[in-house]
């Protein structure tokens, strides 16, 4: 999902559809936001619905993999954590004509880069779920930043 909201609390209705998905063996992945300004020291956070416990947030990345400037920081609470990371600085892209392309930025375009690679390793695998959320986040390339920073790594393929 590439929708948020700038709020702290995990809403419960988000909470509760992310719990429904794993309990059936679907993983929903949000981006954890861009309201951050890591260039003046304001890490900012994890906004609704990623800040839900039971909904994998995603953070972005620059192309020297550290934390993109915008790209939101965990809170110091259950839920609201960043849980892995993907490309999302100047990511190009499609764009209505008479544009065609076009770099954007933002955990928004980290997601779908998270959610692709999700859906690849569920074919590999056959993992569905929480299991799926573990095989990401183990499969994940560790950075050399705080875990609060980019969750478990950079989402990577199967080989």
């Amino acid at each position: 999902m590439s929708l948020g909201a700038d709020v702290m609390q995990a809403h419960p209705p988000y909470s509760a559809a992310g719990a429904r998905a794993l309990e059936k063996g679907s993983l929903i992945i949000a981006a954890a936001g861009n309201n951050a300004d890591r260039r003046s020291g304001k890490p900012g956070f994890v906004g609704a619905p990623a800040n839900s416990p039971e909904i994998m947030a995603v953070g972005a990345l620059d192309q020297q993999l550290e934390m993109a400037f915008f790209s939101a920081r965990s809170l110091p609470a259950r839920g609201g954590q960043v849980d892995i990371a993907g490309p999302g600085f100047q990511v190009l892209s499609s764009w209505p004509m008479p544009t065609r392309y076009r770099s954007i930025s933002g955990t928004s375009m980290a997601t779908p880069h998270v959610a692709g690679i999700a859906a690849l390793w569920a074919e590999e695998t056959g993992r569905r779920g929480l299991e799926l959320w573990a095989t990401l986040c183990q499969e994940s390339e560790r950075l050399m930043m705080p875990s609060v920073d980019a969750g478990c790594g950079l989402c990577l393929a199967p080989q």
